[in-house]
């Protein structure tokens, strides 16, 4: 299990990797829930990081455009980043959202990891966006490399506000069958870091000050989660020994 850390410039990445992160998320929260920061943003953590981390990058809460999506997407390769996270706002149906995802996988390099990332409260929004039970589908159908499941909405209710963890832990086993990797995101609080047997755990506002997303990132915070993140995946070993 990986934490992954969400920065919104090279001052806060060098933070998050001074806290052990495992992955450097890019994201603007400023222009949604998987908004994307500006080209000079990527690359600015991008040189920052270097070889200590791979990098991921939001490329935002896409319309249904294969297209744009797929540009969006050479251009973050381009950039450096390892990992393009691609919020399927604009889509509901299955068969469209293979067709974004087919699109952004063709624009970049198979050593780039393309994640599909639908929302826990994808049926509350208006319009609805493509419900987390079809991730398992989508990145077989894609040939993607993995699924997240996160929040669109960010008013404290979380994810597991909207999933349960049966739930969840249903959705992570077919995606494993499906030969991709899960993530989860969304609000979560430290304690619920391992509820979910994730390959991936993002956070940003676990480790703003003041669980604000909005708040400055603080290396200690970054500390806490990784340690219960390393506490959780043992406890979880011991179990099943």
């Amino acid at each position: 299990m990986r934490l992954l850390v969400s920065v919104i410039s090279a001052e806060e990445a060098r933070r998050a990797l001074a806290g052990g992160a495992d992955i450097i998320d890019v994201k603007d929260p400023g222009e949604g829930a998987l908004g994307a920061p500006s080209p000079r943003i990527l690359s600015a953590v991008v040189r920052e990081v270097g070889a200590a981390a791979p990098v991921s990058v939001a490329l935002g809460d896409l319309p249904n455009l294969p297209h744009t999506a797929a540009l969006a997407a050479r251009g973050a390769a381009l950039s450096g980043a390892d990992y393009v996270k691609v919020g399927l706002r604009g889509v509901r149906e299955l068969e469209a959202a293979v067709a974004l995802m087919r699109a952004v996988a063709d624009a970049v390099t198979p050593t780039t990891a393309v994640i599909a990332a639908a929302y826990g409260d994808a049926d509350a929004l208006d319009p609805p966006a493509l419900a987390p039970r079809w991730l398992p589908e989508l990145v077989g159908h894609a040939g993607i490399s993995g699924a997240l499941v996160d929040t669109f909405v960010k008013d404290g209710r979380g994810l597991y506000g909207w999933l349960s963890d049966s739930e969840l832990s249903d959705l992570i086993a077919r995606t494993h069958r499906a030969g991709a990797s899960f993530g989860v995101a969304g609000q979560l609080t430290l304690a619920q870091l391992c509820r979910a047997p994730a390959d991936v755990v993002g956070v940003r506002s676990a480790v703003c000050r003041g669980g604000d997303r909005a708040a400055d990132l603080d290396a200690e915070l970054v500390a806490a989660a990784v340690a219960e993140l390393r506490a959780g995946s043992g406890r979880a070993g011991l179990s099943a020994g």
